[in-house]
């Protein structure tokens, strides 16, 4: 289950960071390039939720992220 993901514009290379359950990942848009950025950075507790995060994303704007950002999602769920 996802819960939430924030986008911060792609101010830093962890562009996108997702919490799923009670775990974060920090990812940019390429996730599985060698290139790419895709890494579990916490748990809940230990991240700080907020707007240095960038902006909360609703359902409907998930649908709009790139298709290897989201396929790295559901495989994390």
């Amino acid at each position: 289950m996802i819960l939430k993901v924030w986008d911060n514009g792609g101010k830093t290379m962890d562009r996108y960071t997702v919490r799923i359950r009670n775990e974060y990942y920090g990812m940019n848009e390429y996730p599985y390039s060698p290139q790419g950025f895709c890494q579990y950075v916490g748990s809940y507790g230990g991240v700080k939720e907020g707007r240095h995060l960038g902006r909360l994303l609703t359902r409907i704007e998930f649908k709009t992220l790139p298709a290897d950002v989201r396929k790295a999602i559901v495989e994390r769920t």
